[in-house]
């Protein structure tokens, strides 16, 4: 598990849990990913700890996603795994169904166009491996910029 001395960054490693059932609790905005590649965790938790900004909360599988969602606020799914494209379709229907409005990043290899189509036709943006540093920094700033300026639309004046 990595953790900054930070409180606006923690990543919590839902795979390290020896109870049957965890559920994730953060306090703030949360990025949930699942991977099966945990180099790919640890690149998005340096992009995060640069913004220092929201939680990083990885899965191994989606399933897991589906049994233990974290309690916050989902800012962006990343899912990076190497799903059949009908399992892709499925879980993405999931998650839009579970986290309407949230925006829902695939990460896939070049040249999969099955997977990408799956994966556009459910209203994920599609990256290809490798994804550099800059476009994850690219696209949590904009996502994490964009709550911050619907969290202020919403405050009371």
């Amino acid at each position: 598990m990595y953790s900054a001395k930070t409180e606006e960054l923690s990543v919590v490693n839902a795979r390290e849990s020896k109870r049957s059932v965890y559920r994730p609790t953060t306090r703030g905005l949360c990025i949930v990913m699942v991977c099966t590649d945990m180099s790919e965790a640890e690149q998005v938790a340096r992009r995060l700890l640069e913004l220092n900004s929201g939680c990083l909360v990885t899965y191994r599988r989606a399933e897991d996603l589906l049994c233990n969602s974290p309690t916050g606020r989902v800012a962006l799914i990343i899912l990076a795994t190497e799903e059949k494209p009908s399992v892709l379709t499925r879980t993405l229907k999931w998650l839009g169904h579970r986290w309407p409005g949230c925006p829902i990043t695939v990460v896939g290899e070049a040249g999969s166009t099955d997977s990408e189509m799956a994966a556009r036709q459910g209203g994920a943006l599609y990256l290809t491996r490798p994804v550099a540093a800059k476009e994850w920094t690219a696209l949590f700033a904009h996502v994490l910029g964009s709550v911050s300026r619907i969290d202020q639309r919403e405050a009371p004046r």
